[in-house]
Parts: structure tokens; C-alpha cells; sequence
């Protein structure tokens, strides 16, 4: 979720920041429908190189993690699990990949959502000045 709304923040600056393109765009004639689509596609390549990144990165530390805490407790000099403290000294980590696919879906339809619902809203406010104007 935090990933979806850093997203949708994203794409809310990025269209606030053309709002002068959607003015161009609507008179030279374009309908709502072509701006929709392009700021959908816009929030596609987004969402699809955040998925990629942020899944390949947090499958590779979650992999990885015994080996991390390792070398962050030896840059550190300190135990973060002592073995008279606590019973177990590890954080077991084990990947679903189901889970990860679920996750990966939901997040995709949430920033689909989201980002329709913004571009909607902005294109509306755009379309209404514009004809005021």
C-alpha cells in the first residue's frame, strides 16, 4: 500500500504538471477518452517497472536476509538476536510465491484504480475550464 500510494502521488504531480498538454491537447481537438488513455498508459509504465523493481528487490533481500543481518550485525558490532535473550537467534523467512503473485495483483488493481479515478477527476476539471475559458 505504501508502494500503490507513493505511485498515485506520483502520477498526481506528474499530471499537475501537464495540465498545460491537456489544455493543448483539448484544443486541438482531443476528446477525454485519448487523454484518459494516455495518462493510463502514463501510470502503466509506472506501475509495471515499480512492480518489477520493488518484487526483485524484495525477493532478492527476503533470499538474502540471514546474510544481511550477518553483515549488518558484523558493521555494526553488535548482536541483534543474543542467544541469552531470546530462543530462537534468526528470523525465519520463507517465500510464498501465491502470496507474492496476490500481493502483486492487488497492488496493480489499487494503482489502476486510483490513478483512473485522478485522471478522471483532473481531466473533468480541465474539460470544464476549458470550455469556461
Amino acid at each position: 500500500f505504501i508502494f500503490a500510494s507513493s505511485i498515485i502521488s506520483i502520477l498526481i504531480a506528474i499530471m499537475k504538471k501537464k495540465i498545460y498538454d491537456i489544455n493543448v491537447l483539448f484544443s486541438l481537438g482531443a476528446k477525454n477518452k485519448l487523454i484518459y488513455y494516455i495518462f493510463l498508459w502514463y501510470s502503466l509504465i509506472y506501475i509495471i517497472f515499480g512492480i518489477i523493481f520493488g518484487t526483485s528487490i524484495g525477493l532478492l533481500a527476503s533470499y538474502y536476509f540471514d546474510s544481511i543481518i550477518q553483515n549488518f550485525e558484523e558493521f555494526l558490532n553488535i548482536k541483534i538476536f543474543p542467544s541469552n535473550a531470546y530462543f530462537i537467534n534468526f528470523i525465519p523467512v520463507k517465500i510464498i510465491y501465491s502470496d507474492v503473485l496476490c500481493i502483486i495483483s492487488l497492488i496493480f488493481l489499487l494503482v489502476i484504480t486510483c490513478s483512473s479515478y485522478s485522471i478522471f477527476k483532473i481531466i473533468h476539471k480541465n474539460s470544464i475550464k476549458s470550455i469556461l475559458s
